[in-house]
């Protein structure tokens, strides 16, 4: 198997972490590790923003953009 086939496969059968023990670093782990270490997302309400004037929502979404 060539070399490019190989990573492709290794690629598919991972996946990667944040590290807490080293912040900044990840760690690559199995999918089915990745499954067991998943969280659900916040609510809806638990994500809004709110109080923000429109030139500061424009400020946000750009800050976003920039990334």
């Amino acid at each position: 198997m060539a070399a490019s086939n190989t990573w492709a496969a290794y690629a598919r059968s991972v996946s990667v972490a944040e590290n807490p023990q080293q912040p900044g670093h990840l760690t690559v782990v199995t999918p089915k590790e990745a499954l067991q270490r998943a969280r659900p997302l916040p609510s809806d309400e638990d994500m809004a923003v709110e109080g923000l004037t429109g030139e500061e929502w424009d400020a946000f979404e750009q800050a976003l953009a920039d990334r």
